[in-house]
């Protein structure tokens, strides 16, 4: 029988973790499904591990390209009516595919669901008990393609999406300048030409460790530099997308360095908050971006 959904799972020096997720997957109540990993050019022992699971899943091998790269590969050798994402760190809850196929097949006007995730960290080795829940992540409000021009809100591994979404908007960028943001760029991308919505409840846990694509959040300047690249190659595909959305381009990359700014006073680091500060003001020195300069210098929480 021909898989309802095509799990893909792209896997770079995983060792650590890969176990964990795939066995989160077989966990499913929903089992209508293939697992596709790809082992991208890992030189630990990821592609060991994953040959320990035999014919429960698909195992694709190539050089190390990066995610897209990684996930294009597993889509071209996918069957699924459905596509869902997966990050090799992270986990799914039991109940997760079914209910998005559920909701995908009730709202056929909905090319792609999300959900909440919740994150964590595991306790200090040597130590006993759960999983340490650090917070949750994956807004479920508006997402409309205006909407996610202020910032990526969607949680890789909570994604499900219709097949006919891929034929529709082509492949993920596999640019290396895109790397840890290619999944923005193609959210983006997916909200021009598809209705894209939420259900608001942890479906996920988004494994915080030192490894990360985009870190613990201790890299700010990454932080700040990969969604404003994610947001320039928008601008290039649609040129227009400022005007369509009443946005100001300046305004919203001084708000995005704002925020950077706002994480630097929150470590006590003063010199690297006023240097984005000045940055801000740089992209656009006007009465609203003065005023949220001030607010981030006074408030305790800043968005």
């Amino acid at each position: 029988m021909q898989p309802k959904v095509s799990v893909i799972i792209p896997a770079f020096n995983s060792a650590p973790f890969i176990a964990e997720t795939i066995q989160s997957v077989l966990a499913q109540t929903y089992n209508n499904l293939e697992i596709i990993v790809v082992d991208d050019g890992s030189t630990d022992t990821t592609l060991d591990m994953l040959n320990e699971f035999g014919d429960q899943i698909t195992v694709l091998t190539k050089a190390n390209g990066g995610p897209a790269s990684a996930r294009n590969l597993a889509i071209r050798h996918a069957s699924g009516k459905y596509i869902a994402f997966l990050d090799a760190d992270d986990l799914w809850t039991p109940e997760k595919l079914a209910e998005q196929v559920v909701f995908l097949e009730a709202h056929p006007e909905v090319g792609m669901t999300y959900s909440e995730a919740l994150m964590f960290v595991e306790p200090f080795e040597g130590a006993s008990g759960e999983k340490q829940i650090r917070g949750k992540i994956g807004f479920t409000g508006e997402t409309s393609f205006c909407h996610l021009l202020l910032g990526d809100h969607i949680p890789n591994s909570t994604v499900l999406m219709r097949r006919n979404c891929v034929e529709t908007v082509g492949w993920l960028n596999e640019s290396r300048a895109l790397v840890a943001v290619e999944d923005y760029e193609y959210w983006l991308r997916l909200a021009r030409a598809f209705t894209i919505r939420a259900i608001a409840k942890p479906m996920a846990y988004y494994r915080v460790h030192a490894h990360n694509l985009m870190g613990e959040g201790d890299d700010i300047e990454k932080s700040l530099r990969l969604p404003l690249r994610a947001l320039e190659e928008i601008e290039r595909l649609f040129p227009d997308c400022w005007r369509e959305c009443g946005m100001e381009k300046d305004v919203l990359f001084a708000r995005l360095t704002i925020r950077a700014g706002f994480a630097y006073k929150q470590r006590g680091d003063w010199w690297n908050c006023l240097k984005k500060f000045r940055q801000a003001l740089g992209h656009r020195c006007n009465v609203r971006v003065l005023r949220w300069i001030v607010a981030a210098i006074l408030l305790k929480r800043w968005s």
